[in-house]
């Protein structure tokens, strides 16, 4: 009988909506890890971008790109690029994106790629909000059929984003269905 009342009063549909709004913000948020694959000898674009863009170039204190946690890929500072203290290893092999940054966007791109670059890249932003982001390269041998590829895949926060609307469409028609019974 207690199910009854809850049912017919609407609060299990609003909590299953809750529910879903909750894991959808959980995911959305935690979901910093994103893949990208390359090719030997080819390029790989590493995304890297901040949710509150900043309003001047000055408002970007750092951006500090790391492989591994211990090379020091790329650094942007004070909105200028910076490659006094890279890592020699990349000298000459990282582009980076300036007429983006006040889009709020610092990812880059890693030219002449080589088994040694696979790994864990991570992106520190500190501006306003301090956020930071990683990405994983994998690196493979370029078969002689395959075309050049840039290694972007789809944004994971809009594969999430389609799979939550589509899993509250089901669970609306499901309640409906459910309190329609009764």
């Amino acid at each position: 009988m207690e199910i009854y009342k809850t049912i017919s009063s609407g609060n299990l549909s609003r909590w299953i909506i809750y529910f879903f709004l909750l894991v959808f913000v959980i995911v959305n948020e935690v979901s910093l890890q994103e893949s990208v694959e390359g090719f030997i000898g080819g390029s790989a674009v590493l995304p890297c971008s901040s949710k509150e863009p900043p309003l001047t170039v000055q408002d970007i204190d750092l951006v500090r790109w790391r492989h591994n946690y211990d090379q020091n890929v790329y650094e942007i500072i004070n909105g200028q690029d910076s490659v006094e203290e890279q890592d020699p290893v990349y000298r000459n092999r990282v582009e980076s994106f300036p007429e983006e940054y006040l889009r709020g966007n610092f990812s880059i791109k890693l030219n002449n790629l080589q088994h040694t670059d696979a790994g864990e890249y991570t992106c520190y932003i500190f501006m306003k909000e301090q956020v930071f982001r990683i990405v994983e390269l994998s690196i493979k041998e370029r078969s002689e059929r395959q075309l050049p590829s840039e290694g972007t895949n789809p944004k994971p926060e809009i594969i999430v984003m389609f799979i939550s609307i589509l899993c509250t469409g089901i669970i609306f028609s499901l309640t409906n269905s459910v309190t329609a019974g009764f």
